[in-house]
């Protein structure tokens, strides 16, 4: 289906914005793609020396060998209670309400970058706070002028922690002709409507090595396709070779049944 016909079947029938959870994250890794095509950030980069003033005073020096490409794969090296999901968890309760510290003076306890998976939404709460010190504006609002206008996403909104950063890890409020045209631009390679957003090499390296996880997504086994997931099934699945993608928003979707019965309509 052309792309224009899918934006007007969308647009008829897609009631609002929603939550996309942890498509938040490889959203919040296209900032750091656009930053370091524009020469302004590396993947490489270590994160004490992004945001060196951020630290707490008390953190522990193996900081300083983390990578932002650690980070955006979840092999920080920090422990498995490192997490603050704000979907499940009372963070005023625990005392946890300054999330930056909470994460920065957790123990790094596996080696970063060679480690376990451990999977965070601070991780991505980090980028977007390296992302909002590089730019000095957060990174809902450097997204907004570099890739939702460009997208031409329509009230979509991005929660925030108690001190006003943007989340990154999750909270993005968007509609699924929001979702489809994000995936689109990605099938193609970082351009759309003839304006690029990304190249494509950030993307291939965002995607991950065939079978794993790269900067938000997850690469197929047979490298054909990939896609990213939030965690009550809603999900963009890309298509490099025929430069295509379709969007899922909704409630308990079965993402391994989209997987196995849908997507093989698409290779």
């Amino acid at each position: 289906m052309p792309f224009d016909s899918l934006v007007k079947l969308l647009s008829e029938s897609a009631p609002g914005a929603y939550n996309i959870y942890s498509i938040s994250k490889s959203i919040t890794g296209c900032a750091v793609g656009i930053l370091e095509d524009e020469g302004r950030l590396s993947d490489d980069a270590k994160v004490y020396d992004l945001i060196a003033p951020l630290f707490p005073k008390d953190f522990d020096p193996k900081w300083k060998e983390v990578r932002l490409k650690d980070v955006m794969t979840h092999r920080t090296g920090v422990p498995y209670d490192a997490n603050i999901d704000i979907d499940v968890m009372d963070f005023w309760k625990d005392g946890n309400e300054d999330f930056l510290k909470f994460f920065l003076s957790k123990k790094i306890v596996f080696e970063p970058g060679h480690g376990p998976f451990v999977y965070c939404d601070t991780n991505y709460y980090l980028v977007a706070r390296i992302v909002e010190e590089i730019t000095k504006v957060t990174c809902a609002e450097f997204l907004q002028e570099k890739m939702f206008n460009r997208l031409g996403w329509i009230g979509n909104a991005w929660g925030t922690c108690p001190y006003n950063h943007t989340l990154g890890g999750t909270g993005l409020f968007v509609r699924a002709k929001d979702l489809a045209s994000y995936g689109y631009m990605l099938a193609c390679g970082g351009v759309f409507n003839g304006t690029r957003i990304l190249s494509s090499e950030w993307i291939e390296k965002a995607r991950g090595e065939k079978g794993c996880y790269g900067y938000g997504f997850t690469n197929s086994q047979d490298g054909r396709w990939f896609m990213t997931g939030g965690m009550l099934g809603q999900g963009v699945y890309i298509f490099p070779e025929s430069k295509r993608a379709f969007s899922v928003l909704g409630h308990d979707v079965p993402l391994d049944l989209i997987s196995k019965e849908v997507v093989p309509l698409y290779l």
